[in-house]
């Protein structure tokens, strides 16, 4: 569980607890849910700023960008979380931390899902079918193909039924890995028989749930619900897996992003030590951290956030085989499986194999890298970087 930074937490005294209230810019139920999940600590902000020891800003983005820029110089030494779609853990400022609930609720999801297990037992063939390609939607493919990296021969399809030009455009080397990912121009009541087959058939609540429940009448059916869906009142509860994506994203433990960042911000350090010999410390973790670019950043959050799916996989190999750390056949499984990792977060960001002119492994610029190819395919040298990385997560103590 991510946990509220410590700095936020309510302390004794009255004037400690009044330096420590929150301020909550919103004006839609996300803010209301908030302020109720924090309690006393909250205090409700409104169109000018008021005194709080850290500010959460959940109105549309223009709103929150603009209510920022205004009171720049006033919270330039307090800690502001910005709702918005940027697809970056930190702002350029170092007080400034974005967070997008699509993103998190995506995560949570997939997290509450398990579905490695059930990758499992159907021998990690799975077909996975979403309804509707909004933010959250695409959200949840991004995370999904990241995560849901069970085994190399593995084949995950994942079926979208949903306007997919714009993404398609945008993420335009997802024909580069390994899983299936079938964009249907038809809607989904015309391919019935393929969501018959369906492993897991994702939708938000409203109209087309119901349509769908009375089509697929075997079907159990997990619902992407609002705060004030239908979904909860429909007599089908036995045939519906309620997942209230809105309340989940909006917990305080995940939007302040406890855990999930300290684990990626440790990562870092751990590759700055051990390659750079970098002093093992607090300071240099955060002045590092502020130092590395977006792109960086999330590399090492999914790094940190497949971890758990690891973790899980070498739990069942552990009361299987009956011992504790990993041998060696083992250990270059769970190399194989980071490298697809590694390689489906290049991918979705637009990067391509290739070697570039100066000889190096890659050239940022061109977004290619020398490693991008099957891990048998690569050096000695580089496979021992992936098992590195896997030796070094497991030796930390989150």
């Amino acid at each position: 569980m991510e946990k509220i930074p410590n700095s936020l937490k309510s302390t004794s005294g009255k004037q400690k607890k009044k330096n420590r209230r929150v301020a909550v810019y919103g004006r839609g139920l996300d803010g209301e849910e908030l302020l109720r999940q924090l309690r006393g600590r909250g205090i409700r902000g409104k169109r000018s700023l008021v005194a709080a020891s850290c500010y959460v800003l959940m109105n549309s983005e223009e709103e929150n960008f603009s209510f920022y820029a205004r009171y720049q110089h006033r919270l330039q030494k307090k800690p502001v979380y910005l709702k918005c779609d940027c697809r970056d853990f930190e702002g350029a400022e170092a007080n400034l931390h974005f967070f997008c609930p699509e993103e998190i609720a995506a995560r949570i999801y997939w997290r509450q899902a398990g579905l490695y297990q059930q990758a499992r037992q159907k021998k990690y063939r799975l077909k996975i079918a979403i309804l509707g390609f909004g933010r959250l939607e695409q959200e949840l493919l991004l995370w999904g193909l990241q995560n849901h990296i069970f085994s190399p021969d593995q084949r995950l399809e994942y079926h979208i039924f949903g306007d997919s030009s714009k993404f398609l455009a945008i993420y335009h080397e997802l024909g580069q890995l390994e899983d299936p990912i079938i964009f249907h121009g038809n809607p989904w009541y015309e391919e019935l028989d393929l969501l018959k087959e369906a492993d897991r058939i994702l939708i938000q609540d409203g109209r087309e749930l119901r349509e769908l429940l009375f089509a697929l009448p075997e079907k159990t059916i997990d619902v992407l619900a609002g705060r004030n869906g239908m979904a909860s009142l429909l007599g089908a509860r036995d045939r519906l897996r309620i997942f209230f994506w809105e309340q989940e994203a909006g917990r305080p433990e995940y939007i302040f992003k406890g855990a999930l960042l300290k684990r990626a911000k440790e990562l870092n350090l751990q590759y700055a030590h051990i390659y750079d010999q970098v002093e093992n410390t607090k300071e240099n973790r955060e002045a590092l951290w502020r130092g590395l670019d977006a792109f960086t950043r999330y590399s090492n959050i999914s790094s940190a956030d497949y971890h758990e799916v690891r973790l899980a996989m070498l739990e069942d190999w552990r009361k299987e085989q009956g011992k504790n750390d990993p041998d060696t056949e083992y250990l270059e499984y769970l190399a194989k499986l980071e490298h697809i990792r590694w390689s489906r977060y290049h991918y979705l960001n637009n990067w391509r194999q290739g070697v570039p002119k100066d000889g190096r492994h890659k050239d940022v610029r061109q977004r290619i890298h020398k490693d991008l190819m099957p891990y048998e395919a690569l050096s000695q040298g580089d496979r021992e970087k992936d098992r590195e990385k896997v030796r070094l997560l497991l030796s930390m103590k989150f």
